[in-house]
């Protein structure tokens, strides 16, 4: 160990080799279990430098450290910046393992700093941070007026994992909780209220809390506390935390409790393009609707998803004002078994059950028997609760593979494809559907086709992070007049199995003299959303 030390210069280089050495030695289920995965010395020494210099002494709060990594890197970093005198740092992880480890990282930078002439003082807290740091939640309030501890610096991978919603830990955050939340929107909302006046907090962390109801309630507070200055895009979300065999996107987060007009984004492939990432500033209010109620967070990458942004801005309606809602699939298997049937002959009793691999774009592949899963439920009394009236329908999966080329993955239904009186939709499903009336044949056609456009999908993706496709987003959507939804149905149909890139010019020639830039008062141009432009007939 010794000669490890004397090896690596700096504290990170050794809290990354200790990591990697912990790593490798843990199975992956303890790793998901606590939700930990292990940052990079790349990614770490990115997340340092967005942090502004401060005063000589300095307080650092790192909750769910690891082997303090980012504590290191900060410090390192903030010790090149300005001229330190003291620092204290607070550290909190549970996972009794890896503390033993966590000490001979922070020995090292004690020894490290001492040569610099920096006083450490620092505590390793081995309990939960929301549970030890709860007051934060009530400290204003009527009950309660505690003033919890502040800091100027809060730099954190949290861990993820989602948390049942009677959980103590989601009882005590119950302003950021909605649903079944996940422990890392938990840590950084409590963490954006323990920030000084002029404090900062950078994290790493899943972009899933950009939209959707589960993280409405964080928005709101997150967004209420804190102003968003920075944030890092990774293109590629197989390459991160690949030793730890985790598929996730993830974004880089800096925020502070002083109000920041802009917010800079920036993009690499993975942490191996940090030292020159692509750069873009737009208007925080481009970016986040503060007057809305969702609060929705755009995360743009590129200028073709700008672009996109800027048009679906020009709609004014949602699908429910026009009497169409979004609905999740009612057929939950496992609670239906008694039901369900493999063979049969549809007939009044005897029901088709659609399926996601029934879903393929813009066609409907029924029946296709993948593995055991039963293509048929019975239509009796009993079943009937899960079953809906066989009428047009816009089908569309609510989770996409990683090899999908579209996150929105759709396709029409019409009540005339399986002549049955009921049918089942399985619950990896969302329907569109018209509560009370039917969908026209145009109607199907045109929402069908919009969700399947590259116009669609590309905005889909400027606020949605994972393969997940809920409900409550899809109800965030824009939409353009009933009138062209109609007519781009009434093209569509026209072809068999309309590919995309027909899709795409159908819908390109029917909006294009719609949509306006009211900035420069011109056309936008399609090309840059990624919609060919073509002639009209």
């Amino acid at each position: 160990m010794t000669k490890l030390k004397e090896n690596c210069k700096l504290p990170s280089e050794f809290a990354e080799f200790i990591g990697h050495k912990y790593a490798i030695s843990t199975s992956d289920k303890h790793k998901k279990d606590i939700g930990q995965f292990f940052t990079s010395k790349q990614i770490a020494h990115f997340m340092a430098n967005m942090a502004d210099p401060k005063s000589r002494r300095i307080s650092i709060l790192d909750p769910g450290c690891g082997t303090a990594i980012l504590s290191c890197s900060l410090i390192e970093t903030l010790a090149t910046k300005c001229d330190l005198n003291e620092i204290d740092l607070t550290l909190y992880e549970t996972d009794l393992e890896i503390i033993s480890e966590t000490k001979k990282v922070i020995d090292f930078l004690v020894s490290w700093l001492t040569i610099k002439n920096i006083k450490l003082n620092f505590r390793i807290n081995q309990f939960d941070f929301v549970l030890d740091n709860s007051d934060a939640f009530t400290q204003n309030s009527l009950f309660k007026n505690v003033k919890s501890k502040e800091y100027d610096y809060i730099i954190s991978n949290p861990p993820y994992f989602k948390i049942s919603k009677s959980d103590k830990r989601a009882s005590l955050a119950k302003v950021l909780v909605y649903g079944q939340p996940n422990i890392y929107s938990i840590f950084l909302g409590l963490s954006a209220k323990l920030l000084k006046s002029d404090g900062e907090l950078i994290f790493i962390t899943p972009r899933s809390f950009a939209a959707g109801n589960y993280f409405k309630a964080f928005r709101h507070s997150f967004f209420n506390d804190v102003s968003i200055s920075n944030i890092h895009i990774f293109e590629s979300r197989n390459k991160m935390f690949k030793n730890d065999n985790v598929l996730q996107e993830n974004i880089i987060l800096r925020a502070t409790k002083q109000e920041n007009k802009k917010i800079k984004i920036t993009v690499s492939e993975c942490d191996l393009g940090l030292n020159n990432p692509s750069e873009s500033s737009f208007k925080a209010e481009t970016l986040i609707d503060f007057k809305s109620k969702d609060k929705i967070l755009f995360i743009p990458s590129n200028k073709k998803e700008v672009n996109t942004i800027e048009i679906f801005k020009q709609w004014k309606n949602y699908l429910n004002d026009y009497n169409i809602q979004i609905s999740t699939g009612p057929v939950v298997a496992f609670r239906c078994t008694d039901f369900l049937k493999t063979e049969g002959a549809l007939n009044e009793t005897l029901s088709p059950l659609i399926w996601l691999h029934n879903i393929k774009e813009m066609q409907l592949n029924y029946p296709l028997q993948k593995g055991n899963k039963p293509s048929y439920i019975l239509n009796v009394e009993n079943s009937r609760k899960v079953l809906i009236k066989n009428k047009n329908y816009v089908l569309l999966r609510r989770f996409s593979s990683k090899d999908d080329k579209s996150r929105l993955v759709c396709c029409p239904y019409f009540s005339y494809n399986l002549k049955t009186e009921m049918i089942g939709i399985e619950n990896h499903i969302n329907f569109i559907h018209r509560p009370k009336g039917d969908l026209s044949e145009n109607e199907t056609w045109g929402i069908s086709a919009l969700f399947s456009s590259s116009l669609f999908d590309t905005y889909f993706r400027t606020f949605n992070g994972n393969t997940q496709v809920g409900a409550s987003e899809l109800k965030q959507i824009k939409m353009p007049p009933l009138a062209d939804i109609v007519l781009i149905g009434s093209k569509v149909k026209e072809f068999i199995r309309p590919e995309k890139q027909v899709i795409d010019r159908i819908i390109n020639e029917i909006l294009f003299e719609k949509i306006y830039d009211k900035n420069t008062r011109s056309t936008v141009n399609f090309e840059r959303v990624g919609i060919a432009r073509c002639s009209a007939k």
